[in-house]
């Protein structure tokens, strides 16, 4: 599962690029939770789910909206704008550090140590060498603003994996569900007024990526986040912000023919070596209904 979500998250910033041909940043989040609430709601419904009528869960999806798609979706589409893939990656690799200090006062089991604190270190050492240091001297100066709005999408990530763990017990497709179609609702009003979907005219190229990153990176994936968060924590699941600018350099190097690096081999060595020192031998225990 975490195989998928560093895969098709990793994709994510390609396909993102590619939307943005077509598409202003707010209605590409937008079709990304309607198209993954879709897909979700039908397989949610052949499966036998239902949606809860208690207005009390749907309190819960929209802030898991909130902090897991709406504000950081916006934030990275925007700051994608005006700052390189390649540096947004690696602005998202700061997200395990904030997850394991949130998680360490809101988790049980998920207590900082000296060693998971040092794993992170490395495993954040190992992307700025993957991703290279020329990345590095593009931080600061005018794509200030942008490289700020990707590090609020990581503490948004960061907050709603802890608050994920926290939730009571339910269906995992039930919650994944939930939360994009509260996030579609919740969006819908703001991409009617500020971008006029009807008046644009996208090609195909950007519809093809929109929808992909609604069915894979949205829809499947956030089913497969919820179970991984509950299955093995919020300290688990945001290693997989190393292994995206991995990823996310891969789909550079095939789709957009950048160049590989020997030292690029190195940087992937060492963030492997961080995820393993950065996890606990404790496991959790999931807090979802399968």
């Amino acid at each position: 599962m975490l195989l998928y979500l560093s895969l098709f998250w990793g994709l994510a910033f390609y396909l993102i690029a590619v939307a943005l041909r077509g598409f202003p940043p707010l209605t590409i989040v937008w079709l990304r939770l309607a198209v993954g609430a879709a897909v979700l709601y039908l397989f949610m419904r052949w499966q036998g789910g239902r949606l809860p009528g208690d207005l009390g869960w749907w309190g819960r999806f929209v802030l898991l909206s909130l902090c897991g798609n709406l504000l950081p979706f916006t934030l990275i589409t925007w700051a994608e704008t005006r700052i390189s893939s390649g540096q947004a990656g690696l602005l998202m690799a700061l997200m395990p550090l904030s997850t394991v200090l949130l998680a360490h006062f809101y988790v049980a089991h998920e207590q900082l140590t000296t060693r998971k604190l040092f794993g992170v270190v490395v495993g954040f050492l190992g992307v700025t060498i993957l991703v290279g240091t020329d990345v590095l001297s593009g931080l600061g100066g005018g794509q200030l603003l942008a490289q700020f709005a990707v590090l609020a999408a990581t503490l948004s990530y960061a907050v709603n994996s802890v608050y994920t763990k926290r939730l009571p017990p339910i269906e995992t497709l039930v919650v994944a569900a939930g939360s994009l179609l509260a996030g579609a609702l919740v969006l819908l009003p703001l991409v009617l007024v500020v971008d006029r979907p009807w008046t644009l005219e996208p090609g195909l190229d950007a519809w093809v990526a929109s929808i992909s990153l609604g069915v894979f990176a949205t829809g499947l994936a956030t089913w497969v986040y919820f179970k991984v968060v509950s299955d093995c924590g919020p300290s688990f699941l945001s290693v997989i912000n190393y292994l995206i600018p991995a990823i996310a350099f891969a789909a550079g190097a095939v789709f957009l023919g950048e160049s590989a690096q020997p030292y690029q081999f190195i940087g992937l060595l060492v963030i492997f070596a961080g995820i393993a020192l950065s996890q606990s031998r404790r496991r959790t225990v999931g807090r979802f209904a399968d």
